[in-house]
Protein backbone atom coordinates (compact mmCIF):
# COMPACT_ATOMS: atom_id res chain seq x y z
CA UNK A 1 0.00 0.00 0.00
CA UNK A 2 1.45 3.25 -0.78
CA UNK A 3 1.41 6.84 0.67
CA UNK A 4 -1.99 7.79 -1.30
CA UNK A 5 -4.06 4.50 -0.63
CA UNK A 6 -2.76 4.79 3.58
CA UNK A 7 -3.97 7.83 3.62
CA UNK A 8 -7.03 7.85 2.10
CA UNK A 9 -8.05 4.49 4.16
CA UNK A 10 -6.94 6.41 7.27
CA UNK A 11 -9.11 9.43 6.25
CA UNK A 12 -12.05 6.78 5.89
CA UNK A 13 -11.18 5.30 9.20
CA UNK A 14 -11.73 8.70 11.10
CA UNK A 15 -14.82 8.78 9.13
CA UNK A 16 -13.83 12.53 7.97
CA UNK A 17 -14.82 13.98 4.78
CA UNK A 18 -11.56 15.27 2.72
CA UNK A 19 -12.70 18.75 3.42
CA UNK A 20 -13.13 17.88 7.26
CA UNK A 21 -9.34 16.47 7.19
CA UNK A 22 -8.06 19.50 5.30
CA UNK A 23 -9.44 21.65 7.78
CA UNK A 24 -7.61 19.84 10.56
CA UNK A 25 -4.65 20.00 8.69
CA UNK A 26 -4.89 23.66 7.47
CA UNK A 27 -4.87 23.00 3.97
CA UNK A 28 -6.87 22.76 0.57
CA UNK A 29 -9.34 20.36 -0.15
CA UNK A 30 -7.59 19.84 -3.94
CA UNK A 31 -4.27 19.34 -1.98
CA UNK A 32 -5.95 16.55 -0.18
CA UNK A 33 -7.14 14.89 -3.80
CA UNK A 34 -4.00 15.79 -4.62
CA UNK A 35 -2.14 13.34 -2.19
CA UNK A 36 -4.68 10.75 -2.47
CA UNK A 37 -4.90 10.37 -6.03
CA UNK A 38 -0.86 10.32 -6.55
CA UNK A 39 -0.08 13.75 -7.77
CA UNK A 40 2.21 14.24 -5.09
CA UNK A 41 3.40 13.87 -1.72
CA UNK A 42 3.11 15.89 1.55
CA UNK A 43 6.23 18.78 2.19
CA UNK A 44 7.55 17.13 5.82
CA UNK A 45 5.77 19.41 8.15
CA UNK A 46 2.10 17.98 6.68
CA UNK A 47 3.57 14.36 7.07
CA UNK A 48 4.39 15.72 10.26
CA UNK A 49 0.95 16.94 11.01
CA UNK A 50 -0.92 13.74 9.31
CA UNK A 51 1.29 11.34 11.54
CA UNK A 52 0.30 12.82 14.83
CA UNK A 53 -3.31 13.57 13.62
CA UNK A 54 -3.79 9.44 13.12
CA UNK A 55 -0.96 8.07 15.46
CA UNK A 56 0.75 6.68 13.34
CA UNK A 57 4.59 7.52 12.36
CA UNK A 58 6.20 9.12 9.46
CA UNK A 59 7.79 5.81 8.78
CA UNK A 60 4.53 3.88 8.68
CA UNK A 61 2.97 6.62 6.11
CA UNK A 62 6.26 6.81 3.61
CA UNK A 63 6.64 3.03 3.08
CA UNK A 64 8.53 2.50 -0.18
CA UNK A 65 8.10 5.94 -1.30
CA UNK A 66 11.56 7.87 -2.03
CA UNK A 67 12.47 10.48 0.88
CA UNK A 68 14.40 12.68 -2.40
CA UNK A 69 10.51 12.95 -3.48
CA UNK A 70 9.60 14.62 -0.42
CA UNK A 71 12.40 16.64 1.17
CA UNK A 72 12.07 18.77 -2.41
CA UNK A 73 12.17 22.84 -1.27
CA UNK A 74 12.14 24.61 2.35
CA UNK A 75 11.90 27.93 3.06
CA UNK A 76 15.32 28.43 4.82
CA UNK A 77 18.41 27.09 3.87
CA UNK A 78 22.54 27.04 5.09
CA UNK A 79 24.68 25.62 2.33
CA UNK A 80 28.81 24.75 2.36
CA UNK A 81 31.33 23.59 0.08
CA UNK A 82 34.41 22.67 0.01
CA UNK A 83 37.30 21.38 -2.38
CA UNK A 84 38.64 17.78 -2.55
CA UNK A 85 41.58 16.72 -4.28
CA UNK A 86 42.24 13.15 -3.14
CA UNK A 87 40.41 9.71 -1.80
CA UNK A 88 39.55 9.82 1.14
CA UNK A 89 38.06 8.00 4.49
CA UNK A 90 34.85 10.43 5.45
CA UNK A 91 34.19 10.78 9.12
CA UNK A 92 30.97 12.46 9.29
CA UNK A 93 29.04 13.62 12.60
CA UNK A 94 25.85 15.05 12.44
CA UNK A 95 23.06 16.59 15.01
CA UNK A 96 19.64 15.11 15.55
CA UNK A 97 17.67 15.23 12.63
CA UNK A 98 14.34 15.03 10.74
CA UNK A 99 16.09 13.57 8.08
CA UNK A 100 19.16 13.16 6.44
CA UNK A 101 19.94 12.61 2.70
CA UNK A 102 23.77 11.22 2.07
CA UNK A 103 24.46 11.46 -1.98
CA UNK A 104 27.91 11.12 -3.83
CA UNK A 105 28.38 12.91 -7.06
CA UNK A 106 30.30 13.67 -10.24
CA UNK A 107 32.52 16.35 -8.97
CA UNK A 108 35.05 17.39 -6.96
CA UNK A 109 33.27 19.08 -4.19
CA UNK A 110 31.82 18.51 -0.49
CA UNK A 111 28.43 20.29 0.08
CA UNK A 112 26.61 20.33 3.12
CA UNK A 113 23.44 21.47 2.63
CA UNK A 114 20.91 22.29 6.18
CA UNK A 115 17.06 23.15 5.31
CA UNK A 116 13.97 23.70 7.33
CA UNK A 117 10.30 24.82 6.90
CA UNK A 118 10.47 25.65 10.56
CA UNK A 119 14.17 26.81 11.80
CA UNK A 120 14.69 30.22 10.11
CA UNK A 121 17.96 30.77 11.38
CA UNK A 122 20.37 27.92 10.25
CA UNK A 123 22.96 29.75 9.71
CA UNK A 124 23.58 30.67 13.03
CA UNK A 125 21.80 27.58 14.89
CA UNK A 126 24.21 25.08 12.98
CA UNK A 127 28.19 25.65 12.45
CA UNK A 128 29.69 23.19 10.04
CA UNK A 129 33.43 22.53 10.81
CA UNK A 130 35.23 20.57 7.67
CA UNK A 131 38.61 19.44 8.36
CA UNK A 132 41.12 17.71 5.99
CA UNK A 133 43.46 15.03 7.49
CA UNK A 134 46.31 13.58 5.03
CA UNK A 135 43.91 10.48 4.87
CA UNK A 136 40.45 11.53 6.52
CA UNK A 137 38.07 14.21 6.08
CA UNK A 138 36.08 15.25 8.80
CA UNK A 139 32.42 16.41 8.62
CA UNK A 140 31.33 17.92 12.11
CA UNK A 141 27.65 19.89 11.91
CA UNK A 142 26.89 20.76 15.57
CA UNK A 143 24.23 22.28 17.12
CA UNK A 144 25.23 25.85 18.43
CA UNK A 145 22.17 28.17 18.79
CA UNK A 146 19.44 28.22 21.20
CA UNK A 147 17.36 25.85 19.43
CA UNK A 148 16.77 22.27 21.21
CA UNK A 149 18.02 19.03 19.86
CA UNK A 150 14.19 18.08 20.01
CA UNK A 151 13.40 21.08 17.81
CA UNK A 152 16.40 19.92 15.20
CA UNK A 153 14.76 16.67 15.25
CA UNK A 154 11.43 17.70 14.19
CA UNK A 155 12.34 19.90 11.76
CA UNK A 156 15.80 19.64 10.40
CA UNK A 157 17.01 18.15 6.66
CA UNK A 158 20.38 17.45 6.40
CA UNK A 159 22.18 17.01 2.24
CA UNK A 160 25.37 16.20 2.44
CA UNK A 161 26.36 15.07 -1.25
CA UNK A 162 30.76 13.95 -1.39
CA UNK A 163 32.84 13.19 -4.53
CA UNK A 164 32.73 9.98 -5.72
CA UNK A 165 35.91 9.69 -7.20
CA UNK A 166 37.43 10.26 -3.45
CA UNK A 167 35.36 8.25 -1.29
CA UNK A 168 37.18 5.20 0.07
CA UNK A 169 34.69 4.75 2.49
CA UNK A 170 32.17 6.82 4.62
CA UNK A 171 31.19 6.49 8.59
CA UNK A 172 28.12 8.55 9.57
CA UNK A 173 26.85 9.18 13.38
CA UNK A 174 23.63 10.59 13.68
CA UNK A 175 19.97 10.51 15.04
CA UNK A 176 17.36 10.70 12.32
CA UNK A 177 13.67 9.70 11.56
CA UNK A 178 14.76 8.94 7.93
CA UNK A 179 18.03 8.22 6.95
CA UNK A 180 18.86 7.85 2.52
CA UNK A 181 21.94 6.73 1.15
CA UNK A 182 22.18 7.13 -2.35
CA UNK A 183 24.72 5.53 -5.32
CA UNK A 184 27.85 4.58 -3.02
CA UNK A 185 30.07 2.32 -4.39
CA UNK A 186 32.23 2.65 -1.03
CA UNK A 187 31.60 0.79 2.18
CA UNK A 188 29.63 2.87 4.63
CA UNK A 189 28.83 2.18 8.27
CA UNK A 190 26.46 4.20 10.46
CA UNK A 191 26.91 4.18 14.15
CA UNK A 192 23.38 5.88 15.80
CA UNK A 193 20.20 5.87 15.57
CA UNK A 194 17.55 5.77 12.39
CA UNK A 195 13.74 4.37 12.32
CA UNK A 196 13.59 4.68 8.48
CA UNK A 197 16.96 3.97 5.68
CA UNK A 198 16.53 3.92 2.40
CA UNK A 199 19.35 2.44 0.44
CA UNK A 200 19.19 3.48 -3.36
CA UNK A 201 21.46 1.96 -5.77
CA UNK A 202 24.34 1.42 -2.94
CA UNK A 203 26.83 -1.27 -3.97
CA UNK A 204 29.27 -1.08 -1.04
CA UNK A 205 29.29 -2.58 1.94
CA UNK A 206 26.80 -1.38 4.43
CA UNK A 207 27.38 -1.61 8.44
CA UNK A 208 24.07 -0.56 9.98
CA UNK A 209 25.22 -0.37 14.22
CA UNK A 210 21.86 0.72 15.96
CA UNK A 211 19.56 -0.15 18.81
CA UNK A 212 16.49 1.08 17.30
CA UNK A 213 14.14 -0.87 15.10
CA UNK A 214 14.96 0.09 11.72
CA UNK A 215 12.82 -0.30 8.40
CA UNK A 216 15.13 -0.42 5.63
CA UNK A 217 14.12 -0.67 2.10
CA UNK A 218 17.26 -1.54 -0.52
CA UNK A 219 16.38 -1.64 -4.38
CA UNK A 220 19.01 -4.12 -4.24
CA UNK A 221 21.31 -5.71 -2.01
CA UNK A 222 24.86 -3.92 -1.65
CA UNK A 223 28.04 -5.89 -1.62
CA UNK A 224 26.92 -7.26 2.00
CA UNK A 225 24.76 -5.61 4.88
CA UNK A 226 25.60 -6.25 8.42
CA UNK A 227 23.18 -5.22 11.28
CA UNK A 228 24.49 -5.24 14.43
CA UNK A 229 21.49 -4.35 17.36
CA UNK A 230 20.68 -5.01 20.84
CA UNK A 231 17.32 -5.82 21.80
CA UNK A 232 15.69 -4.56 18.33
CA UNK A 233 13.09 -5.71 15.44
CA UNK A 234 14.07 -4.41 12.20
CA UNK A 235 12.16 -5.44 8.61
CA UNK A 236 14.45 -5.36 5.75
CA UNK A 237 12.16 -4.83 2.30
CA UNK A 238 14.08 -6.01 -0.84
CA UNK A 239 13.29 -7.13 -4.29
CA UNK A 240 11.49 -10.49 -4.79
CA UNK A 241 14.54 -11.71 -7.77
CA UNK A 242 17.38 -10.55 -5.13
CA UNK A 243 19.65 -13.14 -4.35
CA UNK A 244 21.58 -13.61 -1.04
CA UNK A 245 23.21 -15.75 1.99
CA UNK A 246 22.30 -15.13 5.28
CA UNK A 247 24.89 -15.30 8.64
CA UNK A 248 24.02 -14.95 12.11
CA UNK A 249 26.41 -13.81 15.15
CA UNK A 250 25.94 -13.24 18.93
CA UNK A 251 23.41 -14.23 21.17
CA UNK A 252 19.63 -14.70 20.49
CA UNK A 253 19.15 -13.24 17.13
CA UNK A 254 17.04 -14.48 14.60
CA UNK A 255 16.19 -14.52 11.16
CA UNK A 256 12.72 -14.28 9.35
CA UNK A 257 11.46 -14.66 5.62
CA UNK A 258 8.52 -13.01 4.28
CA UNK A 259 6.88 -11.99 0.74
CA UNK A 260 5.21 -9.03 0.96
CA UNK A 261 4.06 -9.44 4.47
CA UNK A 262 3.51 -13.19 4.96
CA UNK A 263 5.48 -15.47 6.64
CA UNK A 264 7.27 -17.96 3.50
CA UNK A 265 10.63 -20.55 4.23
CA UNK A 266 13.89 -19.83 4.28
CA UNK A 267 15.53 -17.44 0.93
CA UNK A 268 18.61 -18.04 1.76
CA UNK A 269 21.29 -19.20 -1.01
CA UNK A 270 24.17 -20.53 -0.18
CA UNK A 271 25.31 -19.90 -4.19
CA UNK A 272 24.68 -16.24 -3.75
CA UNK A 273 27.83 -13.56 -3.25
CA UNK A 274 25.98 -11.40 -1.48
CA UNK A 275 25.59 -11.55 2.94
CA UNK A 276 23.13 -10.45 4.60
CA UNK A 277 24.50 -10.74 8.12
CA UNK A 278 22.18 -10.27 11.69
CA UNK A 279 24.88 -9.51 14.67
CA UNK A 280 24.21 -8.46 18.44
CA UNK A 281 22.26 -9.74 21.01
CA UNK A 282 18.62 -10.89 21.39
CA UNK A 283 17.71 -8.91 17.70
CA UNK A 284 15.47 -10.00 15.29
CA UNK A 285 15.53 -9.68 11.42
CA UNK A 286 12.56 -9.57 9.29
CA UNK A 287 13.65 -10.48 5.15
CA UNK A 288 10.55 -9.43 3.25
CA UNK A 289 10.64 -9.87 -0.26
CA UNK A 290 8.24 -6.88 -2.25
CA UNK A 291 6.80 -8.30 -5.31
CA UNK A 292 6.73 -4.63 -6.31
CA UNK A 293 9.46 -1.77 -5.99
Amino acid sequence: MNFSEKLKTLRKQGNMSQEQLAEKLCVSRQAITKWETEGGLPDIENLMAIAALFSVSIDDLLSEEKLSRVVANYAYESVMEYDISRPTHFDIHAPGALALNLSVADNEKIRVRLASNVLQTLAQDYKVQLDEHQSRFDVNIRRVGKNSEAEGKAALVIFISLPSKYCDDIELSTIADALRINGTNCPFELDGKAKSVCLDGVKGRVSLNCNTDMEICADELPQAIEINQINATSVLRIPRDVKYFTKIKGKSNRIHFALDGKAVSSSSDAEANCCVELAGMNAELLIDHRTEK
